[in-house]
């Protein structure tokens, strides 16, 4: 239930984007908001957001297209229990099957011709 519909969330974003990076996104607008879904309550009861070690608290997260020169604060997400961090890894793991997947559709699209020989 959660991994569908963070693959949703997932095929809808940007592909040039790391899918690691849309998984940080997604926790982040998911945990940011009250709860109105399953998925939701469970995340909220499940992950921690918190601000990373060493970072400084004045400062606030800047999204994607933010500029002005302020340092980004380092925000982690942790599993509350034992079964939160299996979900963190988890969904991590399916990124990094899915990035997997997008190589390999990449490779297999490549002709020996898109390769120009070195001593021409």
């Amino acid at each position: 239930m959660i991994l569908e519909a963070f693959a949703e969330y997932l095929q809808a974003a940007d592909d040039k984007t790391p899918a690691t990076d849309i998984l940080a996104r997604w926790l982040w607008e998911r945990l940011s908001t009250p709860p109105e879904s399953v998925v939701d309550r469970v995340l909220h009861c499940e992950i921690r957001l918190s601000l990373a070690k060493g970072a400084k608290k004045s400062t606030s997260l800047l999204l994607e297209g933010g500029g002005g020169g302020r340092a980004k604060p380092t925000y982690v997400f942790t599993g509350n229990s034992a079964s939160g961090r299996r979900l963190l890894k988890s969904l991590y793991e399916y990124c990094l099957s899915y990035e997997q997947q997008k190589w390999a559709r990449w490779v297999h699209s490549l002709k020996a011709s898109d390769f120009k020989s070195c001593n021409q």
